[in-house]
């Protein structure tokens, strides 16, 4: 009879330990997959200084297109900045990954001028590339400036800018 509730209690034993193997994967496969929170699928950022949040991952998966053919990798502490346009990004751990979302860096202009005595200097303080154009006596010139680039200018004439 011993031997018989020794089996028995050997399987009740077995059996609980198959339930607990069984919950293991069930909360890794299932409960615990990486999730791409912030920002939301088609979300336009407008902010520079914007952050990824991600639960359940390690690493943030940034790419031009929706095969991540040329991935940024992103891992916690790490900064990047993206020029405007749309982007696509996940989320991974070492099992699983996230759904695909999307999301785009709006263009900003920015012009900032530092006036000085005989010169001014005008900087592209924006994140996309801008057309200045400089009117004097009804003659107006152009003047290209890329991103964080700075030029200087007379003290005299209008100065309008734009994206290019």
């Amino acid at each position: 009879m011993e031997t018989k509730n020794k089996i028995g209690l050997e399987k009740k034993i077995l059996i609980a330990e198959a339930v607990l193997v069984a919950g293991i994967f069930v909360y890794l496969f299932f409960l615990n997959s990486p999730q791409a929170i912030s920002p939301i699928s088609g979300q336009v950022v407008s902010d520079p200084d914007f952050v990824f949040e991600i639960q359940n991952g390690d690493k943030v998966y940034i790419s031009l297109d929706e095969q991540f053919t040329d991935p940024i990798i992103l891992q916690e502490g790490d900064e990047i900045t993206l020029p405007p346009r749309i982007y696509y990004w996940k989320v991974k751990s070492l099992l699983r990954e996230s759904e695909i979302k999307t999301f785009t860096i709006e263009g900003q202009v920015g012009l900032n001028l530092r006036t000085g005595q005989e010169k001014n200097i005008l900087e592209n303080s924006g994140n996309v590339a801008v057309a200045v154009k400089k009117t004097k006596g009804g003659i107006t010139t152009s003047i290209p400036l890329e991103v964080g680039t700075s030029t200087e200018v007379e003290n005299n004439g209008a100065y309008t800018g734009g994206q290019k």
